[in-house]
């Protein structure tokens, strides 16, 4: 069988789809050894996917004529279904694979998409007007053409079927995974700590992670803060939150200016990331939507408990290891936090549990299901 995988997001800037592809793809290749894989990329960026992506006998790479600027972007959007079928025709692949949401129509070959969650939908804002207009088109006809699909969560194929009323018996939930190595102690040894992290060093903080945008919920997190810091015993304790300025970020950056013990750190480099992970007291998570939502599993791969949102995927990603609280309630928020840092039976507890929660996923296993839906299609 010859699968053919859209890798064009494997890519410097290609975010958590480059991830997924990366992740996904490496792990075919140590369990996959009949099919033949064909991994198309930006020509732009192909030395960049080469350095990147697996080097064994049964994947090729390939470039596309598309490159990574703006112009490019929109032509490949609108124009590339004749490339996919001219591809189709020369290549002869069985099943073409999209890692994100969107996927030509073609004449033979079955086509995957992969459905990471419906966020332009719930929150179009998030998105300029045109991207919007676009996304809700193409993705619209591209799940009801698809010939399966993958979901990351139970949660977002919940989504798809409520937005687009189709058949659920096509949508399979093959869970995303940590790279645990990727997370670990070692990766910080000679790590001499970054200047903007110094008030930081040997301090009792919670720390946040994730763009500043109004779905993160980061006002109602700064306002359980300020409640917990009213308790005598909280009064040393510190709040960092780590991320990009996404978009409506403007009033989250001026609350931070005026409170006391509050450490917006914008973006960190990968190694003060893990730092801050591994010397945390408690991971604050008070997001109301995700997909999928990695940040707990990172911090709990250094033993750092969570405090979490009860809302959309998490639940069904961190189980039973974290404290959970509802999202639009302060007082919740805030009691949840005070759980993590003061209850010495709640945290040990919480602990015992990060593991085995880590353990439910694995990219293996992920490449396993995923090779099954390609089988299941031929």
């Amino acid at each position: 069988m010859i699968i053919a995988i859209n890798c064009i997001f494997c890519q410097p800037r290609g975010g958590g789809i480059r991830e997924y592809i990366y992740n996904v793809v490496s792990a075919l290749s140590r369990i996959d050894k009949e099919n033949q894989y064909i991994l198309y990329v930006l020509k732009d960026c192909a030395d960049y996917a080469r350095q990147t992506l697996p080097d064994v006998p049964n994947m090729r790479i390939k470039s596309t004529p598309y490159d990574s600027s703006y112009r490019s972007v929109i032509n490949r959007s609108l124009f590339s279904r004749q490339y996919w079928l001219k591809e189709e025709r020369e290549e002869h692949f069985d099943v073409f694979h999209s890692p994100f949401f969107h996927a030509p129509k073609l004449k033979k070959a079955k086509v995957l998409i992969t459905v990471h969650d419906l966020r332009f939908c719930r929150y179009p804002s998030t998105y300029t007007l045109p991207r919007y207009l676009f996304l809700r088109y193409v993705v619209r006809n591209s799940i009801r053409q698809a010939d399966a699909i993958i979901t990351i969560s139970a949660f977002t194929k919940s989504e798809i079927m409520d937005v687009y009323k189709i058949d659920g018996k096509k949508i399979t939930v093959v869970h995303e995974a940590i790279n645990r190595d990727d997370f670990a102690a070692e990766k910080l040894k000679g790590y001499v700590l970054e200047d903007v992290a110094k008030p930081l060093e040997n301090q009792h903080f919670i720390l946040s992670v994730g763009h500043i945008e109004p779905r993160k919920n980061y006002e109602r997190l700064l306002d359980a803060f300020a409640l917990l810091k009213e308790k005598p015993e909280a009064t040393d304790v510190k709040l960092v939150i780590v991320g990009k300025r996404g978009h409506h970020y403007e009033n989250v950056l001026k609350r931070i200016g005026e409170m006391q013990d509050v450490y917006y750190l914008d973006f960190v480099s990968r190694k003060l990331l893990l730092w801050l992970y591994q010397n945390a007291a408690v991971f604050a998570f008070p997001s109301y939507y995700e997909g999928f939502g990695f940040p707990p599993l990172e911090a709990a791969c250094f033993r750092t408990i969570s405090a979490v949102a009860k809302i959309s995927s998490m639940p069904e990603v961190c189980g039973d290891s974290v404290v959970y609280f509802d999202p639009l309630n302060i007082q919740e928020m805030e009691q949840a936090l005070w759980h993590c840092l003061y209850d010495k039976d709640y945290i040990a507890e919480k602990k015992a549990l990060l593991s085995p929660n880590l353990d439910r996923f694995s990219w293996d296993r992920n490449a396993c299901e995923t090779l099954e839906i390609y089988k299941s299609l031929r």
